[in-house]
């Protein structure tokens, strides 16, 4: 089957709460404690709404400082999968003048083999990075 996009009006009954016909909430997984992340430009007046987990997960997210050479994210997508855990998102920056990167990723730890402060060491341990920093979500 094609991927279908519809185009659908709804008003705002109550500030800053969208209604979703429920016959493509539930074809889209907008179902309650799903996770999904809201891309915002102010500019633009734009939200763009991404599915990232299905109810059930322990998601947190990570972020990271790093010396920006090739290979890096290879070793800490490797180091995640060794412990058990699931990338959903990620997403990096460039920060040039320092020779350096800022990884933000959304990880999934419900299978984890390492506790989210052992996971701040394990990560703080790969020789390129600099700085961790991790925040449960909840």
């Amino acid at each position: 089957m094609f991927p279908m996009r519809e185009y659908i009006l709804v008003k705002v009954k109550e500030d800053g709460k969208l209604e979703v016909p429920l016959e493509y909430a539930y074809e889209v997984g907008l179902i309650k404690d799903a996770y999904f992340l809201l891309e915002i430009d102010t500019d633009l007046k734009e939200i763009h709404v991404e599915r990232i987990a299905l109810p059930g997960k322990r998601l947190v997210e990570v972020e990271l400082i790093v010396v920006d050479k090739p290979g890096v994210l290879a070793k800490i997508s490797g180091t995640l999968g060794r412990h058990g855990i699931n990338i959903l998102f990620n997403e990096s920056e460039e920060l040039e003048s320092l020779g350096m990167a800022a990884i933000v990723a959304i990880v999934d730890i419900s299978n984890s083999d390492v506790s989210v402060k052992e996971l701040e060491g394990v990560l703080a341990k790969i020789e390129e990075v600099k700085e961790v920093k991790i925040r449960e979500i909840m």
